[in-house]
């Protein structure tokens, strides 16, 4: 029994050495998100701060709209990324979609918290997802959001219907309340949020808008060259 449980320890530690081992040979972006207390605690911050600043500022409004970005703002996708790298492969929009529907995104550090003091302590607060996910994944985005606790009734999706269907497109209907948004009517949103300069409507401003709360994101973007 003694030689057994040796036997155990020995191969436990060696499991840990090779996925410590596999773990450093992943690119430093990919590491930084999975690995580091910073990049945790950033998010956490951010999230805070936005909480905080809406709390200021929507005692009086009721039925506020706030706008998320979901890859990289409220779900965490690191593990696609890990796959890319190990499968030798980069970005495309067929494995995407399909780890999309395995429903396997986890959250982003301090994103549940949010989404709840948000919802609970806000009168008729609500969330539209805007993101640049396919439409042909919503059910499985739904889903996998459901698995995690953050999704509620009245959420609003404006996923991608096709390549012309750009963030802007989407945030003209909010502001007008047209097309989809029609049966919402024109909305002032109050918070956005995102992982990228293009999840925001005023990017072009040299002064970011204190109501527009930027996630860090070393793994992909248009940044990269």
């Amino acid at each position: 029994m003694r030689k057994l449980f040796l036997s155990f320890i020995i191969f436990f530690s060696s499991c840990n050495q090779e996925k410590n081992i596999n773990n450093d040979k992943l690119p430093n972006d990919v590491l930084w998100v999975t690995q580091s207390l910073e990049y945790k605690a950033i998010c956490q911050q951010v999230y805070q701060f936005a909480y905080e600043n809406l709390e200021s500022t929507l005692d009086k409004i009721d039925s506020p709209f706030i706008v998320m970005d979901l890859d990289e703002t409220v779900l965490d996708n690191s593990s696609y990324q890990i796959d890319l790298y190990n499968n030798k492969e980069t970005f495309n929009e067929n494995s995407w979609n399909k780890w999309v529907n395995l429903e396997l995104s986890k959250l982003v550090p301090g994103a549940k918290k949010f989404i709840y003091r948000y919802k609970n302590n806000f009168k008729n607060a609500r969330i539209i997802f805007l993101s640049n996910r396919s439409q042909v994944t919503l059910e499985a985005t739904i889903n996998n959001m459901k698995k995690l606790g953050v999704l509620f009734e009245n959420d609003i999706f404006l996923l991608r219907e096709n390549k012309s269907d750009t963030k802007i497109v989407r945030r003209n209907e909010i502001n007008t309340g047209l097309n989809r948004m029609i049966k919402y009517g024109p909305q002032n949103v109050v918070a956005y949020f995102g992982d990228a300069i293009g999840d925001f409507p005023s990017s072009n401003e040299p002064d970011f808008p204190s109501y527009n709360f930027v996630f860090p994101n070393p793994m992909y973007g248009k940044w990269q060259r």
